[in-house]
């Protein structure tokens, strides 16, 4: 497979139908939460998967090879987002205990933020999407944080784009303040 050759669209299909079923499956939960009239730690759920651009653009910012883009930790993402930092762990145990997923590595950004001031916690698992051609095993990467973390992070992204990657140091220095601030 190359980058010439792939069919992106096939490539992409078990990334879908994984992405919109955790969705389905993590709304799913937030409604037996309120059901059963329990304190319910999901705000809100979200996915997507990445564009083909953005993935090519991601492979070559990261210096690997086009025949390495299964390894890629995020072309299919869920974001759940809740009020309280403690619902965060919360969710993060919920999602420890699923049988149909394997995390195999946790980035915490919330106790250990990034020099920018972002907070979220991120963890990229296995997942074994069901296709007609069996099983497909890919990386789905779940990214957990508040609603204040989520206003914050949505900023400091297009604050990215819009300086194309290089926000002016006054800038930064007040995002990482309102980091503070949020947390």
């Amino acid at each position: 497979m190359t980058e010439e050759t792939i069919n992106w669209q096939q490539f992409l299909q078990p990334y879908e139908l994984a992405v919109n079923g955790f969705v389905m499956k993590l709304e799913s939960i937030k409604k037996q939460y309120i059901l059963a009239g329990k304190k319910n730690p999901i705000e809100n759920v979200t996915g997507r998967v990445k564009n083909p651009k953005s993935i090519v653009e991601k492979l070559k910012r990261m210096n690997m090879n086009f025949d390495e883009i299964r390894n890629l930790s995020d072309i299919g993402g869920i974001r759940i987002t809740c009020k309280y930092i403690q619902e965060v762990y919360e969710i993060f145990d919920l999602l420890k205990s699923r049988k149909d997923i394997e995390i195999f590595w946790i980035k915490d950004y919330i106790e250990n933020p990034k020099p920018s001031g972002y907070r979220s916690l991120h963890l990229i698992t296995k997942y074994n999407a069901e296709t007609i051609d069996g099983q497909i095993p890919i990386n789905i990467e779940f990214q957990i944080r508040t609603l204040a973390m989520h206003l914050w992070g949505s900023i400091e992204h297009s604050l990215k784009y819009k300086y194309y990657r290089n926000i002016p140091e006054n800038i930064k220095l007040r995002l990482i303040e309102a980091s503070r601030i949020s947390y």
